[in-house]
């Protein structure tokens, strides 16, 4: 019977968070400077990229993908992590994973209750317009915060 009321819980909680607003909700996470108030070019994007239980509670965590929006380039791309034990009228950011990156595209997975993000990013070195590095990282939840578990970067040839 506690593992149907958990399943329960579990579906309850992502319906509930299947119908959030990830636009609104990631735009204070990105920090983003603030245009004019006739800024019609200022459009928040987010998508649910991956959905699974990171935190090991039997709630499924929601990922979300985002970046800040520009007129001239594009931003990185940040990956959000949000509790599946949240309430859909405020869901609580877990961790915002891939910062330390300039991805420029972002595939995320959940595997054996880790996050793993793939994509093409920036170097140091590298103009805004160009990728020159693939990155592989994978994130797990120590019970208080997500670290990155793992990391891989190539040069693009």
């Amino acid at each position: 019977m506690a593992a149907q009321a958990g399943a329960t819980i579990a579906a309850d909680a992502a319906g509930r968070l299947d119908r959030v607003d990830w636009a609104s909700v990631v735009e204070p996470a990105l920090n983003c400077p603030r245009p004019g108030p006739h800024a019609t070019w200022y459009v928040v994007r987010a998508r649910v990229a991956a959905v699974g239980d990171l935190t090991r509670d039997g709630r499924r965590e929601t990922v979300v993908v985002s970046s800040c929006p520009s007129t001239t380039s594009s931003n990185p791309l940040i990956a959000f992590v949000y509790d599946g034990a949240s309430k859909p009228s405020a869901p609580r950011l877990l961790g915002k994973l891939g910062k330390n990156r300039y991805f420029k595209s972002l595939k995320v997975a959940i595997r054996g209750g880790r996050v793993h993000l793939h994509g093409e990013a920036l170097s140091d070195q590298a103009p805004r317009c160009c990728p020159d590095l693939i990155v592989s990282q994978t994130y797990r939840w120590d019970g208080t915060q997500f670290r990155r578990a793992a990391e891989k970067a190539n040069r693009i040839t």
